[in-house]
């Protein structure tokens, strides 16, 4: 089963981009995800991922752009992880690619110059080494990692121009761009192009939003009968003990009705007591007026102590 992250990487790679895009594509992906090796003096660029989409998608983007060689290997399933990583070799005229692609340079101007492009130098970030929390959890957060600083810093910098909040953390031997927030994370998928994915979390967002309301909405009803039902209490309490003096006997029948109504329904609320007076009895009375009798319950019994 695909895990959001293969989904959101996995539509990344069926997009056609235009030569402007796959170049910044291709220079942040080089940037945080190439191993240089020699092989009898010949300098090989290796880009490896647990995605074959991914190998292929990059093998596709070097070869319409330069006249490279490449070929294509993979290891072992990890009993670990029960995947398999994937690995694309190329050689060819390095300088060439390097300088065109602005490899090296703490801002490749002309890689991003564009806010189009930009946002394309994020598609190739996430591709190279990003990954979002399953989204049937309750919280959501990104990360992109990378062992240069430097790169990610330029990351937050473009960021930046978008309103997104990032944190850059150290884990062990690498560092981590993360984005807590949700809206964040919806907004991150926006920028890339990653729409259907951002649609999707968004439903689970709305979803789940939907739940929790719902939830603190039933607690706050329980909240409320139980604050009911124990006002309720004490007032019956309180009117057993007033009924037999003389100050009660000299109020107004309206005051002693409401007292005996009470006496009968002692866990509702004055609300619910309002629309018993008006439903039962065709009494109108308000919240206001229920609330002074209760105040005069209050007020009798605090002159028998």
């Amino acid at each position: 089963m695909q895990t959001f992250s293969e989904k959101v990487k996995e539509e990344l790679t069926h997009f056609e981009y235009d030569d402007f895009a796959i170049k910044a594509i291709l220079s942040s992906f080089i940037t945080n995800n190439m191993i240089i090796s020699f092989n009898k003096g010949i300098e090989r660029w290796e880009f490896r991922s647990q995605f074959q989409s991914i190998v292929k998608f990059i093998a596709t983007i070097f070869k319409r752009l330069y006249s490279i060689t490449l070929t294509f290997s993979y290891t072992q399933i990890n009993p670990l992880n029960k995947k398999r990583t994937y690995k694309l070799t190329i050689e060819g005229d390095f300088s060439i690619i390097s300088k065109n692609l602005e490899l090296g340079e703490a801002y490749p101007h002309s890689i991003l110059k564009k806010t189009l492009h930009q946002r394309a130098y994020l598609i190739g970030a996430f591709l190279s080494a990003g990954s979002i929390s399953s989204i049937e959890k309750s919280i959501y957060h990104l990360e992109i990692r990378s062992n240069k600083i430097n790169y990610l810093r330029l990351l937050q910098k473009i960021l930046d121009q978008f309103n997104i909040s990032v944190t850059l953390l150290k884990r062990k031997n690498h560092y981590v761009l993360y984005i807590k927030k949700a809206s964040d994370v919806s907004d991150f998928l926006k920028i890339i192009g990653a729409n259907n994915c951002m649609h999707l979390l968004e439903d689970k967002i709305i979803a789940r939003d939907y739940y929790t309301n719902i939830q603190r909405l039933s607690n706050l009803d329980i909240a409320n009968l139980h604050k009911s039902s124990s006002a309720g209490a004490q007032q019956v309490k309180m009117i057993k003990q007033i009924r037999t003096t003389k100050l009660f006997q000299q109020s107004s029948d309206k005051f002693k009705f409401y007292c005996s109504i009470r006496l009968q329904n002692p866990e509702v609320s004055l609300s619910e007591m309002v629309r018993i007076f008006q439903n039962k009895y065709q009494i109108k009375i308000t919240r206001t007026g229920i609330n002074h009798y209760v105040m005069k319950i209050k007020t009798l019994y605090a002159l028998m102590q």
